[in-house]
């Protein structure tokens, strides 16, 4: 689940305040959003699978914004065919587990905020999967809870940046949807509250501490909707079409 996202790059100054903590942090954090996402088009639609780079935002030495490859590759990781496979595989990372699991437990410690308007779920009716959009009720900048790793590919000799987005048990909004019936349970991207920003980006922090603040979100500030299909001959461009609400007839008595 949450193979597909949404964020637009023109909500920089949103982005800005939703990580920064005061007036003069969030002035600095804009120019570096500037920088980094200069010429970058708005991504209404994008898919794990396609490995994007993702803003995301750390403090980490210095509060800072950087573009990180969705799909998470362990320093360890020797050769690309062996980042190839385990980055299809590590877009999520699975909250309850992110400090046992091999390819997480590093990067367990090393925790971002990826910063997104929205996330795309699937809904299973029939023999058909139906798109829906979900957000903050109030649309402001939805921030999930990331894990970050660096790794240095061998063939170029240069630093990859990636992460993963970590999942919790789905809410009983989530649970509608997250219908999947080859799915070990209905499941929702982590959304970091606001006032858990601190301890969640913290560095050094026991496991013990982290562990308890992954949880489902308040369903009741969120609102899902159907979207137009973003699937197969009929899918939706990379444009604000994407993120419209769309109804599908047949599921109107449900």
């Amino acid at each position: 689940m949450c193979y597909t996202v949404t964020y637009l790059t023109k909500r920089k100054v949103k982005y800005a305040k939703r990580a920064g903590a005061d007036e003069e942090e969030v002035k600095e954090l804009e120019r570096q959003l500037e920088e980094l996402t200069a010429g970058q088009p708005s991504m209404y639609h994008v898919s794990g699978f396609a490995h994007p780079r993702l803003l995301c935002y750390s403090r980490e030495e210095a509060p800072h914004f950087e573009l990180l490859r969705w799909g998470l590759i362990p320093s360890w990781v020797k050769d690309t065919a062996q980042a190839v496979t385990l980055g299809r595989q590590t877009l999520n990372a699975r909250g309850e587990t992110i400090f046992s699991k091999p390819a997480f437990r590093q990067a367990a410690h090393h925790r971002c905020l990826v910063l997104v308007d929205g996330f795309f779920e699937f809904f299973h009716f029939g023999k058909r999967t139906y798109p829906y959009h979900i957000r903050l009720r109030d649309d402001e900048v939805m921030a999930l809870g990331g894990i970050r790793s660096t790794w240095n590919d061998p063939s170029t000799g240069q630093p990859v940046g990636t992460v993963s987005i970590v999942t919790t048990s789905a809410n009983p909004l989530m649970a509608r949807i997250h219908n999947n019936p080859q799915a070990e349970g209905p499941r929702m991207p982590f959304i970091v509250p606001r006032e858990l920003d601190a301890l969640w980006l913290a560095e050094n922090t026991a496991p013990e501490q982290i562990s308890p603040l992954i949880g489902p979100y308040d369903e009741s500030l969120l609102e899902a909707f159907t979207v137009p299909p973003l699937l197969g001959k009929q899918a939706s461009p990379n444009t604000e079409v994407a993120i419209q609400a769309f109804e599908y007839p047949e599921l109107a008595l449900l």
